[in-house]
This record gives structure tokens, sequence and C-alpha cells, in this order.
């Protein structure tokens, strides 16, 4: 098995990755979806001088220390500016409301005695306070959203605030995770001494979930070539992205590349000098994932993860750069993906898992350090 860096792999494979096509949906259908276009508000923001306390309004002409001022009325949010104050007066007025043109200050109802249809001034005001101008935020016409923002929560409350009720988003990538072992039984079933429990399905579908949303579909094949051949033809024509694991190593129960190489040829490449996932391989919107769960995992979040991006059209996340706590002895040839923890100094603290089927270490980490090769112990790694 000729080896490639990870660099290289990740590499090949983005190069392959093409952006889905875009449909136009419901915005409160949008959480989680990468936009595809930029949008621009379509008023100014606030498109009103906007008060932002509860309190009073006043010319500050009119208020002279120590001489309360008489309430002329009440103005909440939600109605036109009100009518000019008459000298002396303010008004009452609620957050959110209009300011009223003819008034420049404003004070918190926490500093205002009300006694009646009268108001005492109880501090120094200073006019301008507390007022939130029109189109300080955004004016008319600004891009306010950028095509390949993936939306959150926050933005499907500003595409309500500028009105886009309908908006161009990547269509959701369509994925089949097929898994191979003949070990191996779902999760409620109990297993005899030769069995395992099935557990890469479930953690591949919840990987994709917590990436993001999707279509995405599971099969559990036999360790038989034919039904992984047949499996494998039949999902190339509906999927986007295909992700085998297990059956990819050099064992005589590994069906995997064979089934492949007769569909669709050799693979981009097959085999990556790392630490778990050394048998990683990727052919065209296929990626065959080492079985053992640590692997799995791994090579999801680095090699898969960044395909999605790249499918969906939105940025990567690039990967921070950190000092490590401790001393950690790098491998002459192979990269190693360890499991490891972001401590509150800021530095990486780096986990041991038994071997690549240890499910049970990583569970305490928050993130995955990357150790490349070398005969020096390095001081700082590469963090995502």
């Amino acid at each position: 098995m000729s080896l490639i860096t990870p660099q290289e792999a990740q590499a090949r494979m983005l190069a392959d990755a093409r952006p889905l096509p875009a449909e136009v949906i419901p915005f409160g259908a949008s959480l989680g979806r990468v936009l595809r276009e930029d949008l621009r508000s379509d008023r100014p923001f606030p498109p009103f001088d906007r008060v932002t306390m509860d309190g009073i309004a006043f010319r500050s002409r009119d208020q002279l220390s120590g001489t309360p001022l008489l309430v002329q009325g009440t103005h909440p949010a939600g109605q036109p500016a009100p009518p000019p104050l008459k000298p002396g007066h303010c008004w009452q007025i609620m957050t959110g409301a209009v300011l009223p043109t003819d008034c420049d200050t404003i004070v918190p109802i926490e500093e205002v005695t009300l006694t009646g249809a009268t108001a005492l001034v109880r501090s120094q005001p200073t006019p301008g306070s507390f007022i939130h101008r029109c189109g300080s935020d955004a004016p008319a016409g600004k891009v306010v959203l950028r095509s390949g923002t993936r939306l959150g929560p926050a933005h499907l409350g500003l595409l309500a605030t500028i009105g886009a009720i309908k908006v161009k988003v990547t269509r959701l990538p369509r994925i089949h995770i097929l898994t191979t072992g003949d070990e191996l039984i779902p999760a409620e079933e109990i297993p005899k001494p030769h069995q395992l429990r099935q557990s890469n399905g479930p953690t591949l579908l919840a990987a994709i979930d917590h990436w993001g949303p999707t279509e995405r579909t599971w099969q559990h094949l036999s360790d038989d070539l034919e039904s992984i051949t047949h499996a494998i033809e039949a999902t190339l024509k509906e999927a986007d992205l295909i992700l085998l694991s297990g059956g990819i190593s050099k064992g005589s129960k590994d069906f995997v590349r064979p089934a492949l190489e007769s569909l669709v040829g050799p693979p981009l490449f097959h085999g990556v000098a790392q630490r778990p996932g050394k048998p990683l391989a990727y052919w065209p919107g296929v990626v065959a994932l080492p079985g053992n769960p640590n692997s799995t995992l791994t090579t999801f979040q680095r090699y898969v993860a960044p395909v999605l991006h790249r499918l969906t059209g939105s940025p990567e996340p690039e990967p921070t750069t950190l000092p490590l706590a401790d001393p950690v002895k790098p491998h002459p040839t192979l990269t190693l993906f360890l499991p490891a923890t972001l401590a509150a100094d800021g530095k990486i603290r780096t986990l041991s898992p038994q071997n690549s089927g240890d499910f049970l270490t990583p569970l305490q980490a928050t993130g995955l350090v990357e150790i490349p090769p070398g005969h020096h112990e390095p001081t700082s790694a590469r963090f995502f």
C-alpha cells in the first residue's frame, strides 16, 4: 500500500468535490442551511430613531435643574411619532418607541420621580443618550448576510427583520452510509460471545447530524463481495457522498476495494500515512473509512467534514495551532491524531487511546490534535 500524507489526501478529496446546486426554501426552514446569495437590508436599521429605555422624553432646553416637567401623555412602542410637546412638558415613553421629532433627551424611569402628572428628573441628563439612531446599524441596501453563511438562529431573526421570507440555499447533501462486518449486530440485540453491537453506523449518523442538516441513510452489509457490490452500485446512482465503514483493509473478507474497482475503477488514493486511519481510501464521491470506531470518527472529522463544507459552499473553519501542555513523542513516519482537551491555560492536553478500537478514552476529549511525523517533540500542534 503506497501511503500519501494527510495533506495530500485532503487536497485530492477537496479537488474532486463540487458545490451542490441551490434551491429556494422558506426562511423558517433554513436553520443550518448554507446561504447562496447576498442579502441586503430592505430599509435602514433601525428604521427610525428608536428609544432604548423606559422613561421620559423631552426637549433639553425645557428642563431646568430641580424644576419638574408636566407629563403630556404616554407614548408606547408601535405608535407613530406623537404631536409636538408643549413648553415645559415631557412624554412618558417606552422602550422601542419612535423618538418624538421635537425631543432630544431620554431619562430612564429609574432616574425620574413621577408624582401625578409631574416628572422630576433626579440626574443630570445627556441629550442624545438612550437613542438608537435611524440607520446606525445598516443603511438601506447594505449587504447584511453574505453568500456562504451557515444560517443559525440569529440569522433567521435577521431574515425575518429584512423580510427575506424565501432564501436561496445549497440543496441538502444526500449522504448514504454503508457499514460492513458480519460480527456486528443491532444495538437492540444481545450479542453472542463472538459478536459486537454495531456502533459505527449510529456514530456516523450522529456525526453527520452534528455537522449540519443533510439527507442521510444507513444500511449494514454482509461481508461478501456480491452484497457489497450491489449495494454500492445502487447507492452510486442516488448519493452525493457515500461513506463506507470497514472492509477496506487487506483481509480476506475486505471486499470494499474490489467492489468499487469493478464499478468505478481504481481509487484516487488508498492508504494515508497516519494513525489511526491508515487504510482510508477515496473514489470520486465515495469515502472508505476504516472500521475501528476511533478510526472511523477521526477520519470523518479530519476528511469528511471538509468535503461537506466544500459540497455546501460553506467556509471550512480554520484549525487552531496551540501550545502543547505536555511532551508528545511523534511517530517517525506517520501523522498522529490524538484526542485532546483544551485546558483553562489555553494549552492542549493529549489523551492516549489504548488502540484504534478504544472509544472510551476519546469521550473525554473536546477535539483532536494533529502531530506531524518527525524526530523532535513539537511544542505546539493543530487542534480541531
